[in-house]
């Protein structure tokens, strides 16, 4: 059962005002999750998808994530529940493909791939095609 979700929350935190702009995109496998991250990511955008993972680990062994991104960048609190989630479904989270335009995303990627148990891979948005074909091979 998934349903696109678009979410607009305001929020203040300190002077700023930050907007959850998370929307799920269908899948073409039923074992992966797809999200667009827009604007600046947040914790409550994070706290979205582990929800999504734990709903779909009730029908699926292992779940693979596709997170296209269209941000600028993220927040401190975004980047701990990310570690936090990392964290929570270590052995449950097969892969992770991130699709964005910018390659700084690539070298975080890369990074982050090397401390974690699930592999992640980054794709530019051109590469969509190639990004599913990364998701369906084991």
């Amino acid at each position: 059962m998934l349903m696109d979700i678009f979410l607009w929350l305001a929020i203040g935190i300190l002077t700023h005002k930050y907007f959850i702009m998370l929307q799920q995109i269908e899948s073409q496998r039923v074992d992966t999750l797809v999200y667009e991250l827009d604007e600046f990511i947040i914790k409550d955008e994070i706290d979205v998808i582990d929800k999504g993972i734990e709903f779909m680990l009730s029908e699926v062994d292992k779940v693979n994530l596709m997170i296209c991104i269209n941000a600028k960048g993220e927040s401190f609190g975004a980047f701990i529940k990310e570690f936090q989630v990392g964290v929570k479904y270590w052995n449950k989270l097969h892969k992770i493909a991130y699709v964005a335009d910018k390659r700084n995303w690539g070298i975080l990627v890369a990074i982050d791939d090397f401390f974690t148990k699930f592999k992640e891979k980054y794709f530019d948005i051109e590469d969509m095609d190639s990004a599913w074909n990364w998701l369906k091979e084991d």
